[in-house]
């Protein structure tokens, strides 16, 4: 049994500030810790129910800050930046299941660190007319692939949002969010043990588990806080203007909707590190 675990760092208990979620600040390295002992929970838990293969990607910014020698000795990992694939780089039908680490859309109220991509400089992206944030596209990506997601771990508001929109899937809350900078943290052995038992739950109910369904076409709008960045996104083909600040850009084939987002994005980490 084959196990893919997209681990992205704003979920993990402990973690409510965006300083402790970068390089170069004091708190990374301790968050670094937590955000692995997580991973290592996971893994622990889905090997314990059965799984024989683990695939960890990195999901969160540089994509490269996973500490090899800590992380668990049956998983392997995928590291580095830029990915054809990104936050689900690796994942292809060979998989059985798949298990997102991470944290709730733009805008959720009381969710730890709540953003999409870029904080504060994505302000929200709407798939079909309707809000979506990291979770949802990551869910329809593993979708794309057959693959179910079966198991979510971040805070009490990202569970919600993944009960939504993939029923049945299995949920670790390790923090509950008292607002976007603040969160009630469980006690950090009590949330591996949580982890665990839910990531083994979810291997015993894989069966009953189904992936979640991909519409026949897709348009994605991205709203963001710099107008410059929307204008510049306007000069690749297939993305259009329609707001001052807003872009958007369709396709039949979600994969190829997903790497033009990753353009668009990566504008816009372009032109923050420019100026900014």
């Amino acid at each position: 049994m084959k196990i893919y675990i997209s681990a992205d760092f704003e979920g993990v208990n402990g973690i409510v500030d965006r300083s402790q979620c970068f390089p170069g600040h004091p708190e990374f390295d301790h968050a670094r810790r937590l955000w692995i002992d997580e991973i290592n929970a996971v893994v622990e838990g889905v090997i314990a129910a059965g799984a024989d293969q683990v695939v960890v990607n990195e999901a969160h910014a540089g994509m490269n800050y996973l500490l090899p020698e800590r992380l668990h000795p049956k998983a392997s990992f995928i590291s580095g930046y830029v990915k054809l694939d990104n936050q689900m780089e690796g994942i292809d039908p060979t998989f059985d299941g798949a298990v997102l680490m991470g944290h709730a859309k733009p805008g959720s109220a009381d969710a730890v660190l709540n953003h999409a991509y870029v904080m504060r400089d994505v302000v929200e992206i709407r798939l079909n007319g309707e809000s979506i944030g990291e979770l949802g596209l990551n869910a329809l990506w593993a979708g794309y692939f057959r693959v179910p997601v079966i198991l979510v771990v971040g805070d009490d508001k990202f569970a919600e949002e993944a009960r939504t929109l993939i029923p049945g899937v299995e949920t670790a809350v390790v923090k509950t969010g008292l607002s976007q900078f603040s969160a009630h943290c469980l006690p950090i052995e009590a949330g591996h043990r949580l982890i665990q038992e839910a990531a083994a739950q979810a291997i015993q109910r894989l069966q009953s588990m189904h992936p979640v369904p991909l519409p026949p076409e897709f348009r994605m709008e991205i709203d963001f806080s710099l107008s410059e960045v929307a204008k510049l996104c306007a000069f690749v083909p297939g993305v259009e203007l329609i707001g001052p600040r807003s872009i958007a850009f369709s396709a039949k084939d979600y994969r190829a909707l997903q790497h033009m987002r990753i353009v668009c994005t990566n504008l816009l980490l372009g032109i923050l590190h420019a100026h900014f």
